[in-house]
């Protein structure tokens, strides 16, 4: 049976379009040419194209340029390309506040419920964390989301407020309360030990709460009780008690000026890891922290009421712990104000225009807590042990408009001081530590460079990378950081943001 030439000639075309089709070059969202690819998993760099597909980046290495097509070529000739970095410790309420100075220094993850505290959100905070959550996934945020539970607030919820010992009920209205949390997506548990109602708190709850997160493969991350030169040590032993992953947070030894000092801790966490602990810690690259005057009141002080019975009553005894505390401290000059009526200037300068002793300056002109301020407590020579050490990764114990350059330079700052000139570390460790080492702390599908990898990535300038931020310009963004993809969307470019492409990120359930 012969076919009509109509039929034949449709067959042929239909042929024809298919063998087009088959030839046709893949078209991908995004493709980043002739880079230099910094992986994020401590591998030497390559020259290598990203392709990137939707959210996804669908390859890292050669690709035949005839046969491939992109709604947007980049290319990054003589620049990096690196992981979007992965703050693991961060403040903030991300449904209401920008991040934008975050994002603009290359962060494209942070990790907030820090210090005992969850994740801030509007509303009631009796809502269950799901609630922020959702409103996060609405809303959008310049960054991704990953959140801990914090343990002050299930206390508060709870009903034990500064109570040492919490009654039966407490505790199991705490475990249900935490689980429930890691149910929603929580990736674990947050101590703050220097704060109230934290402080007040004792092993037997901590261990009862921190192993619930261990049985169900979460972290715990912890503001030590203390990071002062003679009290880290033992600070340390109560977190290493809790059966799960344990984190230190923001490490640093206050008034530490000796880097065996710093080797003392290491090894301390190396000897658990060697033990079979999962221990690990993270670290911002600023001498100073920001704080306030409470970190020096005595504990029959620390409250405002019980403060100001101390003013009238103990006065004599509240400026001798004052002024101990602060010589302890690194002394008036190591207090910077960034806040108030006295921004710019030391504790120190202040007395000397008052000409009075620093500790009336503090009861009399400053005030109980005092306004925004900068103590400069730690060492080069400490921290920057702790910054090269293993299983320590980077983070900024930041916050938007917080008034300490830490929330807009970190991580370039990193970069630009640890990798730059006088190099004191690779740039794949570096770029490891600030990727690929918290994404594999905290089970992510992103932070490194590779087929089926979430598309989080930088394109960075080498020769113009500079952390502009100081204390006095503290939200100045740094240069030197061409463009941010954020899910696979160009979300900063050029200096400014594009969009708001974050999203709530939830552990996996074990």
């Amino acid at each position: 049976m012969q076919m009509s030439f109509e039929l034949s000639a449709a067959i042929a075309l239909t042929l024809a379009a298919s063998m087009v089709r088959a030839e046709s070059p893949a078209v991908y969202d995004v493709w980043i040419r002739n880079g230099t690819v910094v992986d994020g998993t401590g591998n030497a760099r390559t020259q290598a194209d990203v392709l990137v597909s939707g959210d996804q980046i669908v390859l890292v290495g050669p690709v035949d340029a005839g046969k491939i097509k992109a709604k947007r070529m980049v290319d990054a000739r003589g620049k990096w390309v690196v992981p979007g970095f992965i703050d693991t410790h961060a403040h903030g309420d991300a449904t209401e506040q920008s991040f934008v100075s975050f994002l603009a220094q290359g962060i494209t993850t942070v990790v907030l419920g820090q210090d005992g505290g969850s994740m801030s959100y509007p509303g009631d905070d009796k809502l269950p964390l799901s609630t922020g959550m959702s409103l996060i996934d609405q809303r959008g945020s310049e960054v991704n989301v990953a959140t801990l539970t914090g343990h002050g607030t299930l206390r508060d919820l709870a009903g034990i407020g500064n109570a040492p010992v919490p009654t039966a009920g407490q505790l199991q209205a705490m475990k249900d309360r935490l689980l429930a949390d890691m149910q929603s997506g929580s990736f674990g548990l947050s101590f703050g030990l220097e704060y109230a109602p934290g402080r007040y708190s004792q092993i037997a709850e901590q261990k009862a709460l921190g192993d619930l997160v261990g049985q169900h493969g979460g972290i715990v991350m912890s503001h030590l009780r203390s990071e002062d030169f003679d009290k880290i040590g033992g600070a340390i032993d109560e977190l290493l008690q809790i059966d799960a992953h344990v984190h230190v947070s923001h490490l640093k030894i206050v008034a530490g000026q000796r880097a065996a000092e710093a080797d003392a801790v290491l090894g301390q966490l190396e000897r658990a890891r060697a033990q079979g602990k999962w221990v690990t810690a993270d670290v911002y690259p600023y001498l100073a922290s920001a704080s306030s005057l409470h970190f020096l009141y005595p504990e029959w002080a620390k409250g405002r009421e019980a403060y100001e019975v101390a003013v009238k009553q103990r006065r004599a005894e509240l400026e001798a712990h004052l002024r101990k505390r602060v010589e302890e401290r690194n002394g008036a000059q190591a207090i910077l104000f960034v806040g108030g009526p006295h921004a710019g200037k030391r504790l120190s300068e202040v007395a000397a225009e008052l000409k009075k002793p620093y500790e009336k300056v503090m009861i009399d002109d400053i005030g109980y807590g005092g306004p925004a301020q900068a103590h400069f407590l730690m060492a080069d020579a400490v921290q920057d042990r702790f910054i090269y050490a293993d299983q320590v990764m980077i983070c900024t114990d930041g916050a938007p408009g917080s008034g300490h350059p830490r929330s807009a330079g970190s991580f370039i700052k990193i970069l630009e001081e640890f990798v730059g000139p006088a190099p004191k570390m690779s740039l794949e460790r570096a770029v490891y530590k600030m990727s690929g080492l918290p994404a594999q702390t905290l089970g992510l599908d992103r932070g490194v460079l590779a087929a089926g990898q979430k598309a989080d990535l930088l394109i960075l300038d080498p020769d113009n990378l500079h952390s502009r931020a100081s204390w006095t310009e503290s939200t100045l963004r740094p240069s030197g950081v061409d463009a941010i993809y954020v899910n696979g969307r160009l979300a900063y470019e050029r200096g400014e943001p594009a969009g708001k492409f974050g999203r709530m990120l939830k552990r996996t359930q074990q």
